[in-house]
């Protein structure tokens, strides 16, 4: 097969598997990156090279290409999506030109690189990193990285830097770039000048005391919510434990994709505290790496590789070496799967080798499965509610998953559904302040107002000024409030909010809403100019604005 056409028919293959996911809207936390983030709905340079305020990561390159769909379509999801299918479809391309340098240029090499790009362009579980418009951070991390590789191989170090950069700027998993380098020279016997990798590693070393500063004097979220991640709180010992219990669980994602979820936190996967349920997996894990080990040490290049990209690509999420925000995630899977991509592909040629018309058959069932279980899973995340239904499915024991479809159900209007929903999220985990103060909403939205308030004030009971969301439900407090002719309390309730988190628009254009309803127009004025100031989008500073701006009706003469 000519080199265009194995390049044109990944190419092509992407674009049939994903191309379904145009119509998807935007879902989950794109609100949150997306649609509420100065950095994207109004950018500045300052704004793009600085910690979200929200979620505490320094993702430059990444905000700054929703910026780009932002200023071009504005909220419109069609372009995002397209945005991340050319990004996996250049991913998808970039690997196999990787894996021909790595594997060297012979016909048996460049099979084994198209096989492994080819599995790679289908993969099921890929579908949240490419179907999710958050995802692309995943994708823009492993394109740079990538790239940066090859440009690496290719013995121009000053490009190379330069796409390491690029990946540590889209996310900061990419760090990973220094070892997977070193191991793959090893492995292919191929040594560089020592410069290169001192100026590798310095750039390493330079990033992570850098975000450690940018972060506050420590990596990741301030604080990690247990429903998020079970292992957050649990000695180190048995968090690495059960770790490596998840390490099997996104083998088995991968290879057999059959139930997938965008949440696996509290309590859908059991945490266990004793050998019986935590050893096997371990001395599988061990044994693995020790047959790596020695893949890497016997230069047998294609495994040993592999193993690398497997290995190094979960090494700073898979809460081995610090808790992180999540149990397991689908999409962090996207760059280390490349190695298991690899791996079958190795299998797949010792059946080729053998029997050739056999292999054929076995990688285009294979290839047609994964294909279909993509094109099926790309409709799941056409909106809220269809995610979060086929969530519950596959993830009945998630509070979150079934606070999140509760969420899905209120904002369509289905409140009997939401209630069953926010009903059962606290069955299985009641000391939620997010599906406690969602459900306060619901309460609040049916009139029920006394019941609205009680779970409101429970949930910033428990939730403390570091909770991601507390701005939003002190916000929302204030709103019932006012519509239990509370007015005092609110305005009392939004001030401490407006001095304690002062750069929150929506505490401005409540407050605003607040000083209308009492006929204080230049108050409300004030504060919803200081509201837009913050978030040009928001739109309850927009509309005061307006009602404030219309021009009075006219007295009829006499």
């Amino acid at each position: 097969m000519k080199e265009r056409l194995r390049v044109g028919l990944l190419l092509a293959v992407v674009a049939l598997v994903y191309g379904n996911a145009l119509v998807n809207q935007l879902v989950m936390d794109d609100e949150l990156y997306i649609v509420r983030n100065a950095q994207v709905v109004d950018p500045s340079f300052h704004r793009i090279f600085s910690i979200n305020p929200y979620t505490n990561v320094f993702r430059p390159i990444t905000f700054a290409t929703f910026a780009l769909n932002w200023a071009i379509s504005g909220a419109k999801p069609f372009g995002f999506h397209l945005f991340n299918l050319i990004l996996h479809a250049g991913v998808v391309w970039l690997l196999y030109i990787l894996l021909q340098e790595l594997l060297g240029s012979t016909a048996e090499a460049k099979t084994l690189a198209f096989v492994a790009a080819l599995l790679y362009a289908v993969l099921p579980i890929h579908t949240e990193a490419v179907d999710w418009a958050v995802g692309r951070s995943e994708l823009l991390a492993a394109g740079f990285l990538i790239a940066g590789w090859i440009l690496h191989l290719r013995d121009r170090p000053i490009a190379s830097l330069t796409c390491f950069a690029l990946a540590l700027l889209s996310k900061e998993s990419a760090v990973v770039f220094f070892p997977l380098v070193l191991v793959s020279d090893y492995a292919i016997g191929k040594w560089k000048p020592r410069i290169w990798y001192a100026l590798e590693g310095g750039l390493t070393l330079a990033y992570l005391t850098l975000l450690f500063k940018l972060q506050g004097g420590h990596f990741g979220q301030p604080g990690i919510n247990m429903i998020d991640n079970p292992l957050v709180n649990l000695p180190a010992g048995w968090r690495i434990l059960n770790a490596l219990r998840m390490a099997w669980k996104y083998v088995a994602l991968q290879i057999y994709p059959a139930m997938l979820s965008c949440e696996y936190s509290f309590n859908q996967i059991p945490v266990y505290r004793d050998w019986r349920h935590t050893i096997p997996a371990a001395l599988a894990a061990v044994a693995t790496v020790g047959a790596w080990i020695w893949a890497v040490r016997t230069r047998k290049a294609g495994w040993a590789i592999a193993g690398a990209i497997y290995f190094a690509g979960f090494a700073t999420t898979a809460n081995i070496l610090m808790p992180t925000g999540s149990i397991l995630g689908e999409r962090l899977a996207y760059l280390p799967s490349a190695g298991l991509c690899l791996l079958l592909a190795l299998g797949w040629n010792w059946i080729h080798l053998k029997k050739e018309m056999l292999a054929w058959g076995l990688l285009v069932v294979i290839v047609l499965a994964f294909s279909v279980r993509t094109v099926v899973r790309n409709r799941d995340w056409k909106d809220a509610l269809a995610l979060f239904s086929s969530g519950v499915r596959a993830a009945p024991n998630s509070a979150k998953m079934h606070a999140n479809l509760a969420n899905a159900y209120f904002l369509n209007n289905q409140f009997d559904l939401a209630d069953w929903e926010f009903q059962t999220a606290l069955r299985i985990y009641p000391d939620s302040p997010e599906t406690l103060s969602s459900y306060a909403t619901l309460e609040s939205r049916r009139g029920n107002y006394q019941a609205a308030l009680q779970k409101m004030e429970k949930a910033l009971s428990m939730a403390g000024r570091n909770y991601l969301d507390f701005d939003a439900m002190v916000v929302t407090y204030a709103a019932i409030l006012m519509k239990t002719n509370h007015p005092d309390a609110a305005l009392v309730c939004l001030n401490r909010e407006i001095a304690e988190a002062p750069a929150y628009a929506p505490a401005w254009s409540t407050r605003a809403v607040l000083h209308l309803s009492q006929d204080d127009l230049q108050a409300a004025r004030s504060d919803a100019q200081a509201a837009l100031r913050l978030n040009p989008t928001d739109q309850i500073g927009i509309r005061i604005l307006m009602r404030l701006n219309a021009p009075a009706p006219s007295t009829p003469k006499h």
